[in-house]
């Protein structure tokens, strides 16, 4: 305290004094050099006893003295010149965060001429220029000295940047503060739009993290240059006090949040993820305690996050890029740029470089770089996913033909596989019916040998008898003989399709399930009100025929009807023959009739049914003649319908023959 006090004297006995600021055709002047200061920490000191203070000299390039209590004056000495007699001159402070300033302007003899009362307690609309900066009228049109005494007291960072202008000069920088400002936040709005149009295309929950960041920091920027508290929340106390200092936690926390989902990590690095997870979890308490606590309790430690965040999400992008993660590059780019912002931004502040043009806006600058390199990092991220994808695409492309005659043939010899099943079964099931076939024709001949045999033994076979006997013996073998060929042609491995009369098929189908029937006492009808032909292959035709028969067959038997009838009508509707399969066996359960024709399904037990007859019947009747196979109940039973088209092409039969 001894040397503070040592070095204060000597500043104002040696350092001498702040030089009056001369006012002349320039239509702006910047203070620094020209400013003394004086530092009231308990904030009560009153103008009465400023005018005889004892003020210092300030000597920095920028007015900064950080985050304090105390209240600061200022105090400008100004001498105006004749040539700036005829212009109107304005006082403005560029810092929107400044909560209370009072600008009192006194003549040479020291009597106040006015006094304005500027700052974010003050609505917009009662300022002279609702502008987003600080802008007050000097009354130096009435004198040639003038002192002007400038109080500030905030919650925020005590920046007190001090110009003043013309009325040319502050249209002039209103005009290139606007564009700047539009170029700024156009550039934002587009990088915005831009990856939330991104977002839809792919699907990408890393948009939607960078579109909150994004987001965040925008909002957060609009608060810092006052735009927002202009045009959003309009001069509301409440967001100048609370939210303004959430939006940095806001903004830090979202940051954490999509670069530890953009750079994975979990995955590259589970011990630094860990530390992540803990600044978002502070983030997040700064965040509601911001919306609690006043401002002046919480902002020292979101400015603390904000100079972390930055600095941690930069090593973690530089720690990531070593394990070979390239979409990092971008990323360490972009924070790049933002950490340089502020590093030269703070240093001017704080005096360690001087001043140039565009130093007020850096840290702006950097964030509008470091967002544009964000949206490209996640553009390559995307770019490398969808070249990952075409790779394995390729990939899998080179080998698809190869997997595709693979799987052809394995689908084939499935099929053929069924089919042969289905055809052994029905074998099986023939062998049956030839043995009923035969079995009658047996016995019979077998009581002619008999009868020619007891006759001969007693002498009463004649001549007349032996013909008789060779009539009856040549009528039973040609029975047989014609049993043979029916079943022997209906095995034919022939699939060529060709017109058929669907009646004279259904004719073939029910002679070779003639014994089975009559054996069970089975009555069948044949209706044919049709002659006209469809192509198709006769034998597979006869066998999906003979399949639903010999299914009436076992369901009439199964149930124990008495006097079962099953009847076959064949007619022509609208360019189709159809085939109509009717039994009286009661009708088939309805939660079972929409899985009749799936494979291997069977209502009978394992020893009788192999689930292949109604699907090879469904395949057949659709796959390799274009029609289609149904069923229905009926008031007496069940009625299968198969729908054969009449007109096919000749382009038609030549595909079904080459999937056959």
């Amino acid at each position: 305290m001894v040397l503070r006090l040592l070095w204060l004297v000597l500043l104002t006995v040696i350092g001498g004094y702040a030089s009056p600021l001369q006012l002349g055709n320039a239509d702006s002047y910047f203070v620094q050099g020209h400013l003394s200061y004086l530092e009231d920490p308990t904030g009560t000191l009153q103008f009465s006893k400023i005018k005889q203070s004892q003020f210092l000299p300030y000597r920095g390039n920028s007015v900064n003295f950080g985050f304090t209590k105390s209240a600061y004056w200022f105090k400008i000495e100004i001498k105006r010149d004749i040539q700036s007699g005829h212009q109107k001159w304005w006082l403005v402070i560029p810092y929107p965060l400044l909560e209370k300033i009072d600008v009192y302007f006194m003549d040479k003899e020291g009597e106040l001429l006015s006094y304005q009362t500027l700052g974010t307690s003050i609505p917009s609309i009662a300022r002279e220029l609702p502008l987003r900066n600080f802008v007050t009228e000097l009354p130096l049109y009435q004198e040639s000295d003038a002192t002007l005494i400038i109080r500030v007291q905030t919650q925020s960072s005590m920046q007190v940047p001090i110009s003043i202008y013309s009325s040319k000069g502050l249209f002039q920088e209103v005009e290139i503060n606007n564009l700047k400002v539009g170029i700024y936040y156009g550039i934002f709005l587009i990088i915005l739009f831009y990856n939330i149009g991104i977002y839809f295309y792919t699907k990408d929950r890393n948009y939607l993290r960078y579109i909150l960041f994004l987001t965040s920091f925008i909002l957060w920027q609009l608060s810092f240059d006052g735009i927002g508290r202009e045009y959003l929340w309009f001069n509301s106390q409440w967001f100048l006090q609370h939210f303004s200092a959430a939006l940095i936690a806001l903004t830090a926390f979202s940051a954490l949040y999509f670069g530890r989902h953009f750079l994975d990590t979990r995955i590259h690095l589970p011990k630094v993820d860990q530390l992540v997870v803990v600044m978002m979890g502070v983030s997040l308490v700064l965040v509601f305690s911001s919306l609690i606590f006043p401002y002046s309790g919480v902002i020292v430690y979101n400015t603390v996050l904000a100079s972390v965040v930055p600095t941690l999400l930069l090593g973690v992008g530089i720690a990531v890029i070593r394990k070979g993660y390239r979409p990092a590059r971008f990323y360490i780019a972009g924070w790049s740029s933002f950490f340089v912002g502020i590093i030269v931004f703070a240093s001017n502040k704080l005096e360690l470089i001087p001043n140039f043009y565009g130093v007020n806006h850096i840290q702006q600058i950097g964030s509008a770089i470091e967002m544009i390199f964000l949206s490209l990092a996640l553009a390559d991220r995307v770019h490398l996913l969808q070249r990952e994808y075409i790779d394995k695409l390729n990939h899998l492309n080179d080998t698809l033909s190869e997997k595709v005659r693979d799987g052809l043939e394995e689908a084939r010899s499935k099929d053929r596989l069924l089919a042969l099943q289905s055809r052994y079964a029905a074998m099986g099931e023939m062998i049956e019916q030839i043995a009923h076939q035969w079995r009658q024709p047996l016995n019979t001949l077998g009581l002619i040998n008999q009868d020619l045999y007891f006759k001969r033994q007693l002498g009463k076979c004649d001549e007349a008898c032996y013909d008789k006997a060779h009539e009856q013996w040549e009528e039973h073998l040609n029975y047989m003989s014609k049993t043979i060929d029916d079943f022997r042609n209906y095995y034919k491995m022939d699939k060529a399709q060709m017109p058929e009369d669907i009646g004279g098929l259904a004719t073939i189908a029910l002679r070779l399930n003639e014994v089975l029937l009559k054996y069970s006492r089975i009555q069948t009808h044949l209706i044919i009100h049709t002659n006209k032909k469809v192509i198709i292959s006769k034998n597979e035709m006869i066998q999906v025929l003979i399949n639903l028969i010999k299914n009436a067959h076992d369901v009439i038997k199964e149930r124990h009807i008495e006097s079962g009838e099953i009847t076959i009508t064949v007619l022509e509707t609208r360019g189709w023959v159809k085939v109509l399969i009717e039994d009286n066996a009661g009708g088939i359960d309805t939660s079972v009739m929409g899985k009749l024709f799936d494979i291997y399904f069977t209502t009978k037990s394992e020893d009788q049914g192999t689930g292949l007859g109604l699907y090879m019947c469904r395949q057949i009747v659709e796959e390799s003649f274009g029609g289609t196979i149904g069923v229905e109940n009926t008031p007496k039973g069940a009625r299968f319908t198969i729908s054969l088209p009449i007109e096919r092409t000749d382009i038609d039969v030549i595909l079904k023959g080459a999937h056959s």
